[in-house]
């Protein structure tokens, strides 16, 4: 799993796949270009 934070509205989005199209679920801003992260486990 991947995540990306997105630098419009600052919250967290989730995927299985770093590669291919990436909206944020919550504003839509286009995170595609933005770099994938591996989660930080708890």
């Amino acid at each position: 799993m991947y995540v990306k934070q997105c630098p419009e509205c600052r919250k967290k989005s989730y995927s299985s796949s770093k590669k291919g199209e990436w909206n944020c679920p919550y504003c839509d801003h286009d995170l595609s270009e933005e770099e994938a992260q591996s989660p930080k486990e708890d």
